[in-house]
C-alpha cells in the first residue's frame, strides 16, 4: 500500500510544471558565443502543456517542433541569434549566426530537459547525429527514437531561418543528404 502512494505522488509531482530552469544558447559557430537564458515557469508550463496534447508520435513530433521554436523565441530576447539564417552562407559575417554544431548542441539540451521532465511520451532522445554523405559535408542535428516503432526521426534547424520550425524527417532520409 506504501509503495502505491510514493507511486502515486511521483506521479503527481512529474505532471507539475517546473520551477525556472537554466539552459544555455551557443551560437557564433562551432558554439563559439555562449548565453545563458533562463526558461521562466509559464514558458516550461507551456512546453508541459504543448507536448501533453500530442496523442500520437507524429503529433509529439509536431509539438517537438513548437517547442524548439518557442525556445528559439526566447533565447532570442536576450542573444542576437534571431539574426541566424539558413545554412551558413547567408549569415557568415553576422553576429548571432549558428551553424549545425550550435543548433544540434541547442536542441539537444533542450530535449534532454524536457526528457528529464518525462515530458517525451511517445520518443526518446538519442542524442547528437551526423552524416557526411560527401566525405567534406558533415552536417549534425538531433536525433529521436520512437518509443512505439523502429523509427528514428531527427530534427534539424540548420537548414531553415530563424523564425521557421525545425525540420523534423526519418533519419534514414536525412542520412542521404535530405535538403528542402
Amino acid at each position: 500500500m506504501r509503495r502505491g502512494w510514493l507511486c502515486l505522488l511521483w506521479l503527481a509531482l512529474c505532471a507539475l510544471p517546473a520551477c525556472a530552469e537554466e539552459l544555455s544558447v551557443c551560437y557564433h559557430y562551432g558554439c563559439d558565443q555562449i548565453s545563458t537564458i533562463e526558461v521562466g515557469e509559464e514558458t516550461l508550463g507551456w512546453m508541459n502543456r504543448r507536448l501533453l496534447d500530442a496523442a500520437s508520435a507524429d503529433e509529439e513530433r509536431a509539438a517537438l517542433q513548437d517547442v524548439v521554436l518557442a525556445y528559439y523565441q526566447l533565447a532570442a530576447q536576450t542573444t542576437p541569434i534571431a539574426a541566424d539564417r539558413a545554412g551558413n552562407h547567408e549569415d557568415a559575417r553576422i553576429l548571432g549566426r549558428m551553424d549545425c554544431v550550435d543548433h544540434s548542441r541547442n536542441i539537444d539540451q533542450l530535449l534532454e530537459l524536457l526528457d528529464a521532465h518525462h515530458w517525451l511520451h511517445y520518443h526518446h532522445v538519442a542524442g547528437i547525429v551526423y552524416r557526411a554523405p560527401l566525405l567534406l559535408d558533415q552536417h549534425f542535428a538531433v536525433g529521436l527514437d520512437n518509443i512505439d516503432s523502429a523509427e528514428h526521426w531527427v530534427i534539424d534547424s540548420w537548414p531553415r531561418d530563424f523564425g521557421a520550425p525545425p525540420l523534423v524527417v526519418p533519419l534514414a532520409l536525412w542520412k542521404e543528404g535530405f535538403s528542402p
